[in-house]
């Protein structure tokens, strides 16, 4: 899938180049197949399960090391639901669902029916081209 930067998120990467900000590195989920949007603030439609704070690591795609990843699992909490979207975040956020933070990337991918206790282990890579 591909994931598209929004507004929002160039001023988090302009940021952590000068050195301020937050990494963006919370991984959320929603139920929206909503074509990405650079205006977009936060996922159409975010599920109530929790941000999680992903494995952040430097990796290489075409040139040594032009790639920011972060690995995040997710697990179904509470009913089951179709997940079709995945957002990473600079703040775990509060609420349920899940608000706050600013919004990096955003991403629509297949309907992924989940049952409880049914997780999603996300990749997400942020290539520097």
């Amino acid at each position: 899938m591909a994931a598209m930067v929004v507004n929002a998120g160039k001023a988090i990467i302009a940021n952590r180049i000068k050195g301020d900000g937050t990494n963006p590195k919370h991984v959320g989920w929603g139920t929206s197949a909503t074509a990405e949007n650079a205006t977009q603030t936060d996922l159409v439609a975010p599920a109530t399960e929790a941000r999680t704070a992903g494995t952040e690591t430097i990796v290489t795609v075409t040139v040594t090391n032009d790639t920011y990843q972060v690995v995040g699992t997710i697990t179904c909490a509470g009913a089951g639901k179709t997940i079709q979207e995945v957002g990473l975040f600079d703040a775990a956020g509060s609420g349920s669902p899940p608000s706050g933070g600013n919004m990096l990337l955003r991403a629509v991918h297949g309907a992924q029916t989940l049952s409880v206790s049914d997780s999603i282990e996300y990749t997400v890579k942020t290539t520097i081209a």
